[in-house]
């Protein structure tokens, strides 16, 4: 993929609905964003297992790895929250907890409005989301097969924010890294 030659399209922006973007704002506002200061993997599960019963929260806790060793932590009241934030420094396993901010970037929404500037929407997979498993968003659209794959967008909001994303595909069948065209290989 590194290969392909930017098209013009690479560069045309998608805009990004608010849509639900308040409610989205609403469900992640008692979210932070914490990454393990360590350059080794943690056991996921223990981590999870021992921070619910440290912070004596149970399944009112919910932890997604979001990448990049970043783990959202999802509280159901603002004073979990509160208290989480305000009784550290923690650390797990001698490895130093850092919080990060908040965030709202993945759902099933921003997944129609990117999928629509590449094509036709078929689907939107919402099972990582709702399993607290969201590393990306995975789309299933129609492309034209006349025009090289697009690897990429700056994505828009409303607002004026904007962020470069990256495409990645599955399955793709003699896919031209020169050219980026399907149907043929070099």
């Amino acid at each position: 993929m590194e290969r392909i030659k930017l098209t013009s399209e690479e560069g045309e922006a998608i805009t990004i609905r608010p849509v639900h973007r308040v409610r989205t704002l609403a469900e992640h506002s008692l979210s932070v964003i914490g990454k393990f200061l360590t350059p080794r993997p943690l056991n996921q599960r223990e981590t999870k297992d021992l921070l619910r019963s440290v912070w004596k929260m149970g399944n009112d806790l919910k932890m997604v790895d979001v990448g990049d060793g970043l783990i959202q932590f999802k509280f159901t009241m603002e004073s979990q929250l509160r208290w989480v934030m305000n009784n550290g420094s923690w650390s797990f396993d001698d490895q130093l907890l850092v919080w990060g901010l908040p965030f709202d970037l993945i759902n099933e929404e921003v997944g129609q409005d990117i999928g629509s500037g590449l094509g036709h929407v078929v689907e939107v997979d919402c099972k990582a989301i709702a399993s607290d498993q969201a590393l990306f968003l995975r789309i299933r659209i129609e492309i034209s097969l006349t025009k090289p794959i697009r690897h990429g967008a700056p994505i828009i909001s409303l607002e004026g924010d904007e962020v470069r994303v990256a495409f990645k595909y599955e399955r793709l069948v003699r896919l031209c890294y020169n050219c980026g065209m399907l149907g043929h290989e070099v």
